[in-house]
């Protein structure tokens, strides 16, 4: 009979203690999107300050509340040495490009001698990756070309 352990937390974010970043990156936006779509679209989009004319705030209270959210989100899957690198950071947009910049640059580790998806993307093998979306275009018009 099978055993299965227990999985992530769906309640949790996923933990970023400066390793991993890559595949942590990957998790936290899934589990972003999981939670609430436009926490994620605050995330790539950023965040305004509400203006100061009432009328102009009260239509951006909403994303006010996002971006904390996502923030609040964001820290809470960090580690204490990793969160005090984004310790100034004012918006959620401005914590992933900041981890993007300290951490995203650094090659993945490789697992059993195979290079991660980072650095298969990143290598000079992309050619072949990218090749993939070349039938399905060419399929399209050989069917083009047999019509009359």
């Amino acid at each position: 009979m099978a055993r299965f352990e227990e999985g992530r937390s769906i309640s949790c974010p996923p933990l970023f203690e400066g390793e991993a970043y890559f595949q942590w990156s990957n998790f936290m936006k899934y589990f972003i999107l999981a939670q609430d779509i436009e926490v994620w679209v605050v995330i790539e989009k950023g965040y305004m300050e509400a203006p100061k004319k009432k009328k102009q705030r009260s239509a951006n209270d909403t994303k006010a509340k996002l971006n904390t959210k996502a923030m609040h989100t964001l820290l809470c899957g960090l580690n204490e040495e990793v969160s005090k690198q984004v310790s100034t950071c004012k918006s959620a947009k401005d914590i992933w490009e900041k981890l993007e910049k300290l951490y995203g640059n650094k090659k993945e580790e490789m697992k059993d001698g195979v290079p991660s998806c980072a650095n298969l993307l990143s290598s000079s093998k992309v050619d072949g990756v990218l090749a993939l979306n070349e039938p399905e275009m060419h399929s399209m018009s050989y069917i083009w070309n047999l019509r009359p």
